[in-house]
């Protein structure tokens, strides 16, 4: 039987930069508040969000059968300058590297399972959280304890039952790793990281058309979101928007997290 450590340890070999593994009892609305922010309609013009709701919150509709979710990030460099284009456009196209990085996962593990990434009605980054891999910050975003917001990420949806166990470190990887996440058997676990993020306002502050909520739980009006319009639906912001100099993409709410400096920040 395969275990989580097995699977990351092939993960990296793969050019993966961190690997868990969930399993597959559905998100809570806690966890996920999806419904909620779809009822406010702030995903804006996002139509395709209203689709596929129930599989977005419970990957046994996407895999009948499915026991094991397989989350794996893949990090970028941070911008060398702000403005112009978002950091994660300015390398590969990163779909193709991920899903290529998960076919070849897939191979060497020896499993059947479904690629996901960004295509598919999966919620990649609350599926990382739930796999040990980070916290959702108040901008919404995956927060993870190396790379902070940086990253890319990538699912394999299986029927295969993978043991999950605490995370071995390898002699190349920052020895801190586990010890700035919950468990992954108890994603509900407290984190003081994630403590301290419901009571920073940086992300919130730092967005010029406050579209991050301000109150629990964390939530994106789209409608006010500079990403929005110069990448998922291009066009000129409305009247009263400010684009902070990007024209593709957005990373001033990134920019702003402690977490994606240096000294992570203590209660």
């Amino acid at each position: 039987m395969l275990n989580s450590n097995n699977v990351r340890r092939l993960a990296l070999e793969v050019g993966f930069d961190d690997c868990g593994v969930a399993r597959t009892n559905a998100l809570t609305d806690d966890e996920y508040p999806l419904r909620s922010w779809l009822s406010k309609g702030w995903h804006a013009g996002l139509s395709y969000m209203e689709r596929n709701v129930d599989k977005r919150m419970d990957p046994r509709l996407l895999v009948p059968g499915a026991k094991s979710v397989i989350c794996c990030v893949s990090a970028y460099p941070p911008p060398s300058s702000r403005g112009g284009v978002a950091a994660y456009a300015r390398t590969r196209e990163y779909h193709k590297v991920v899903k290529d990085m998960l076919f070849r996962l897939r191979e060497r593990l020896g499993i059947d399972g479904k690629l996901c990434c960004d295509t598919v009605p999966i919620s990649d980054k609350h599926w990382a959280a739930r796999a040990g891999l980070g916290f959702i910050g108040r901008h919404t975003l995956l927060v993870t304890p190396r790379f902070g917001t940086w990253v890319n990420l990538g699912e394999i949806v299986t029927t295969e039952e993978i043991e999950i166990v605490a995370i071995e470190e390898t002699k190349n990887e920052n020895s801190k790793t586990a010890s700035l996440l919950p468990g992954q058997d108890n994603p509900s676990s407290p984190d003081p990281h994630a403590a301290f993020c419901l009571k920073c306002h940086r992300c919130i502050d730092a967005c010029p058309n406050h579209a991050i909520a301000p109150d629990d739980p964390p939530m994106l009006d789209v409608a006010r979101c500079t990403s929005y319009y110069t990448t998922h639906h291009p066009q000129p912001l409305p009247v009263g928007l400010d684009a902070g100099g990007y024209t593709q993409g957005c990373d001033l709410c990134q920019l702003a997290c402690p977490f994606n400096h240096r000294q992570t920040p203590k209660n």
